[in-house]
């Protein structure tokens, strides 16, 4: 029986956030009703390689999503948020800390009939909306038990399930917080300082995603 279907959350464009994380390029776009910066969003920052949402990282669906990155050196799609949206959502990983194969084949509530059956729009959306409820495991390297272990005190206050609550922190958590028995930051901090640079450069948000990105950026 298919339930009611609601909007995924990764799809929704949110204007708080948005001017949150990229307050430091906005100028006067800053200032503007919500509904007018989603239009600017669309016409400007989705062009510049913003993400929409806390949910979707753009640039890690661009690094690693080749479709997305012909579609996009073509002229096809705007941004690899729009690419995703489309066609993408199917198949992509829209984040480095969550795997569309990884849940979709662990898990038999999410695959492909059940997940069209219960009306989610794919794994993700049911990641966010179900399985992170119930403390379940959207990619190798985030572990919510392990995560919910470690976080800080003030992550913990967060009323929210374990991905949702990461989610909500400073992106650069990860070089200090072990958020599964696959990865310990401190130990790969000091055993490749070149990845740390990277970090405090800007290239990357932390080393964790430096990691997946430079080494293993397929296989999860």
């Amino acid at each position: 029986m298919t339930v009611a279907q609601f909007p995924p959350l990764w799809q929704a464009f949110d204007p708080v956030w948005y001017r949150q994380e990229y307050k430091d390029v906005l100028g006067d776009a800053a200032t503007l009703p919500d509904e007018d910066l989603a239009i600017w969003y669309q016409s400007q920052g989705a062009f510049s390689g913003h993400s929409p949402n806390r949910y979707f990282d753009e640039e890690w669906y661009r690094r690693n999503c080749r479709e997305a990155q012909e579609a996009l050196a073509s002229g096809q799609y705007r941004s690899g948020f729009e690419h995703y949206c489309q066609i993408g959502f199917k198949t992509q990983s829209p984040h480095y800390l969550f795997s569309e194969r990884y849940y979709t084949t662990r898990f038999a509530d999410a695959n492909a009939q059940a997940l069209a059956s219960q009306g989610f729009a794919n794994g993700y959306d049911h990641y966010l909306r179900v399985g992170d409820q119930e403390k379940r495991s959207g990619h190798l390297f985030f572990n919510p038990d392990v995560y919910l272990q470690n976080c800080p005190a003030e992550a913990s206050d967060e009323p929210l399930p374990p991905f949702r609550q990461f989610l909500h922190t400073d992106r650069t958590l990860p070089n200090h917080v072990v958020l599964s028995e696959h990865f310990n930051p401190e130990w790969y901090a000091r055993m490749n300082p070149n990845a740390v640079m990277m970090v405090e450069y800007g290239y990357m948000p932390n080393v964790l995603y430096q990691f997946l990105a430079d080494f293993t950026p397929n296989g999860f």
